[in-house]
């Protein structure tokens, strides 16, 4: 089979894995997920096509063909569950840890913060802008303060204050302009 149709597994197989890893890649490109995303969606819309021109030529031969039925099994299994999962079919996000707050603000071009804060003391401030920019840390709350520590990738935030409404995000103590992220239901 492999040899009869190598451009439309290797494709299929590579689509497949983009989307089902992209949670560990996204955040790391900036810019130019954008582009990737496009071209993923090209191939896609191809692949689809070659799909039906697949299942044309197979129904036409009466399905006789056994590496063409694979071929289309294969296909429709991955081109199906990539538009059921979009965003993959594990949920890595879940296996951090479950939510704690949810705090969310909306700025220009549609573009989002989103800071989650996890039961076992780890954040994520996800910033969606042209881009994803993705910043895994740990942090302590005391009163009403949280307190941002050791991150993968620096974190501009130090600290922020929990109001019953919104959470107010400041790069240091002599900071006046907060950053408000309002907080959501879980």
């Amino acid at each position: 089979m492999f040899k009869k149709f190598p451009l439309q597994i290797i494709l299929t197989t590579l689509i497949f894995l983009i989307i089902n890893t992209s949670y560990f890649w996204e955040s790391e490109l900036g810019i130019l997920f954008m582009f990737v995303i496009i071209l993923v969606f090209i191939i896609f819309f191809i692949l689809s096509i070659e799909l039906v021109r697949q299942l044309y030529i197979s129904a036409k031969n009466n399905f006789s063909e056994k590496s063409r039925n694979i071929l289309l099994i294969f296909m429709i299994s991955c081109l199906v569950l990539i538009v059921v999962k979009p965003i993959g079919i594990i949920n890595f996000e879940n296996l951090e840890g479950e939510n704690r707050i949810v705090a969310q603000a909306e700025g220009v071009a549609n573009c989002t913060a989103t800071l989650k804060l996890k039961t076992n003391e780890k954040f994520i401030y996800e910033d969606i802008c042209f881009g994803i920019d993705r910043i895994k840390g740990e942090y302590k709350i005391i009163n009403d303060t949280i307190h941002f520590k050791k991150s993968r990738k620096s974190f501009q935030y130090k600290y922020g204050v929990i109001n019953k409404n919104a959470i107010y995000l400041y790069k240091n103590k002599s900071d006046k302009n907060y950053y408000a992220l309002s907080i959501k239901p879980l």
